[in-house]
């Protein structure tokens, strides 16, 4: 099984764009950490430090549907590589602001608003890439390696800035995440070879071609189902991971430190519940196993919630993290799987923009109760609203087994069919 996991990694580009993604997605983290914990001592408001959160993600609401048009219009290579050179250049802004001791919340989250607006314009390009560079039944395997990307970042990423930030400061810290954009856009150069989008997508003005992808989203019921659990997942349970700095600050008396243990043990979890799904995939029914995520996410939130503890609230953490993205790889495969290839790009796109949103969302919605309450509380609430929110999508929809489901009920019959062939 160790081989199949990594099997995308034999084919050059894949070497060379995930390598430079484990840089890049530490410095992301870097940078989360970094800036949500000078936020979250100099205001102690729950909101505030989620702005910061919130500033990363919520660009894909509105950045990641014109970002679709260009992938179905233009090489998705080049869109892909200049996004990351506009990232750079803005968060260099950042650090030279940080270093001139700015600390006021308002102007650190517009530059990280920005930076992430530029990243969001760039994401459906390299998400409409990935069939291009993998055959389809190492889908589930590629997918999984973005996984173990982002959350060794979450790993190693705040534990690289607590000792950035002790021995440089915030300035370089940040300084540091501007030039893992720089390494991603050469990296993505060195592919060397078009990615060229396939249809119409240069048909139709800008409204019409976005009202197409969206059509071509609705009237795929794998898309569709897989977007709408998507939502309810980034209202309910995601909106931890943002307020995790502040959490840890006041339940725990914690700094840097601390929130990047948390994080970090949160990330640890997603790579093991990535391996996991991947495996379970094999076996069980994508339906099946959405079902055992939601009562996992729940049962761990309401931990994270009463966690007594640091040790508990980092295990709870974990299993969070391992929930999170058994869901994101579940859900992200079926909507890889059925999207229509002249319009991926755009369909890719509003998921993208939904979970950005949907985040936002979540994050105002239990920032607010925690600022209202108090954290416990919050995190209760979206613990409970998440099953109720799942039973009612099924109830409403009862063909939704078959939609997540698909021809074969796996995530991946051709990865199954090569480890079958190559055990045999």
């Amino acid at each position: 099984m160790r081989n199949h996991l990594i099997r995308p990694l034999r084919h050059r580009a894949v070497r060379l764009l995930w390598t430079a993604a484990v840089f890049s997605d530490i410095g992301t983290w870097v940078q989360l950490i970094v800036v949500g914990s000078l936020v979250a001592a100099s205001t102690g408001s729950a909101i505030q430090t989620g702005l910061v959160a919130l500033a990363t993600f919520m660009p894909q609401g509105i950045a990641s549907p014109i970002g679709g048009l260009l992938a179905d219009r233009f090489d998705r290579r080049k869109v892909f590589a200049r996004m990351l050179l506009v990232q750079a250049a803005i968060t260099a802004v950042l650090a030279v602001v940080l270093a001139l001791g700015v600390r006021e919340p308002a102007v650190l989250t517009l530059l990280i608003l920005l930076a992430s607006a530029a990243g969001a314009l760039g994401q459906p390009s390299y998400s409409a890439m990935i069939p291009d560079l993998v055959p389809a039944d190492e889908m589930v395997a590629m997918i999984s390696l973005g996984i173990y990307s982002w959350n060794a970042g979450r790993i190693i990423g705040p534990l690289i800035g607590s000792v950035l930030v002790v021995s440089f400061g915030p300035a370089w810290t940040i300084a540091f995440n501007a030039l893992t954009f720089v390494v991603m856009s050469i990296a993505v150069a060195l592919v060397r070879r078009p990615f060229l989008p396939h249809g119409d997508g240069a048909d139709g003005g800008v409204v019409e071609r976005l009202v197409g992808g969206w059509r071509a989203l609705r009237s795929t019921p794998g898309c569709f189902h897989a977007l709408t659990f998507q939502f309810l997942l980034s209202v309910t349970i995601v909106p931890f991971m943002g307020l995790i700095p502040i959490y840890v600050k006041a339940e725990f008396d914690g700094g840097t430190g601390m929130t990047g243990f948390v994080s970090s043990a949160q990330g640890i979890g997603a790579i093991v519940g990535g391996v996991i799904v991947t495996m379970l995939a094999l076996r069980h029914r994508r339906s099946d196993i959405l079902v055992g995520i939601v009562g996992t996410l729940t049962a761990a939130l309401l931990l994270y919630a009463v966690a007594p503890n640091i040790s508990i609230l980092a295990f709870a953490a974990a299993v969070l993290g391992a929930g999170n993205a058994s869901a994101f790889i579940t859900s992200s495969t079926v909507m890889q799987r059925d999207a229509p290839a002249a319009s991926r790009g755009r369909v890719l796109s509003f998921s993208q923009a939904s979970n950005g949103v949907s985040y936002g969302i979540g994050l105002m919605f239990i920032g607010s109760i925690a600022d209202l309450t108090n954290l416990h509380v919050a995190f209760i609430t979206g613990a409970l609203l998440f099953p109720v929110g799942f039973f009612l999508m099924t109830r409403r929809s009862r063909a939704w087994r078959a939609a997540i489901d698909g021809p074969d009920a796996r995530l991946s019959t051709g990865l199954h069919d090569v480890l079958v062939t190559e055990d045999a």
